[in-house]
């Protein structure tokens, strides 16, 4: 399988991420595949461990799930685990996603994530400061990488993290640079999460879900909408019925006539919405967005 052409973009360059602009040490340019217009979008961090359990795994793909479809870009590593499964989880519900990479746009690290990678550069980018052929074995690179995802975020949610893991290294990044921090709980004698634990101690905010990143950073949804893509996905109607909502409410008989694509596809996206607490239903069959206030 042969790796994707990539492309240049500098500093200067429209889809540069504001939040770079925060690093003191900040490449003065990366190569991207996919769609670079995405990494302008307003952000957040899913981050943890490689080894993760499938409690785990399963809260990263459906907090994701659930920003991604209020309208915010999930940024990780690509790496397994809780990286991998933030990416899946975005893709899921139409949304858009970012992987930072430690290895030139040459390589995919790990190869297990070929498809995934595809996947991402449809809906979203991978970026890497790391030039062509560059990245084997350079174990140096993840802790830079991890400044970039830390950056690029307005806020970086740790899933599961062990004392030695690098989303740890991605969490002090993003409170050094101002960003919000949280941590999801879990068992008190589980080792995955011990370096969760000591977040929470620290100071993190604890996040049980996308409830509780909304008061703090609420969705995105003036977001200028991104160029459709040409068949709409299991779920993009998340994103398609949240852009169509005002304040005083749309009929929702009305939004299912108008949405281009199947009924099921429809009401996996205002499932996703209500999970997530971005929607609320007003008198005589109207969707309204939810205004949180921080």
């Amino acid at each position: 399988m042969t790796e994707p052409a990539w492309i240049r973009l500098d500093a200067g360059d429209a889809a540069w991420p504001a939040g770079w602009r925060d690093l003191d040490d900040a490449p003065d340019a990366v190569l991207v595949t996919g769609r670079p217009e995405v990494l302008a979008q307003p952000a957040l961090a899913i981050v943890g461990t490689r080894r993760a359990t499938p409690r785990g795994l399963a809260v990263a793909r459906r907090l994701a799930g659930e920003l991604a479809a209020g309208g915010w870009t999930i940024a990780s590593g690509l790496a397994l685990g809780i990286d991998g499964e933030a990416h899946r989880g975005a893709l899921e519900t139409g949304g858009t996603t970012v992987a930072v990479m430690a290895t030139g746009p040459d390589r995919t690290y790990p190869t297990q994530h070929r498809q995934l990678r595809e996947r991402i550069e449809q809906a979203g980018c991978a970026v890497t400061e790391t030039p062509a052929g560059g990245g084997a074995g350079g174990r140096w690179l993840f802790p830079r990488r991890n400044r970039l995802i830390a950056a690029l975020a307005s806020g970086v949610i740790v899933v599961e993290a062990p004392r030695q893991s690098g989303a740890l290294v991605t969490a002090h990044l993003a409170a050094d640079l101002g960003r919000t921090v949280w941590a999801v709980p879990g068992p008190v004698d589980a080792p995955e999460s011990e370096g969760c634990h000591d977040l929470l101690r620290d100071g993190a905010l604890l996040c049980a879900g996308a409830a509780d990143i909304a008061p703090v950073l609420p969705p995105p949804l003036g977001v200028a909408a991104l160029p459709p893509r040409a068949v709409p996905v299991a779920g993009s109607a998340a994103r398609w019925i949240l852009d169509r909502l005002d304040l005083d409410g749309v009929d929702q008989a009305d939004l299912l006539d108008r949405w281009p694509g199947t009924a099921a596809m429809w009401h996996e996206g205002l499932l996703a919405l209500e999970l997530a607490g971005l929607i609320r239903r007003l008198p005589g069959g109207r969707l309204a967005p939810r205004i949180w206030h921080s």
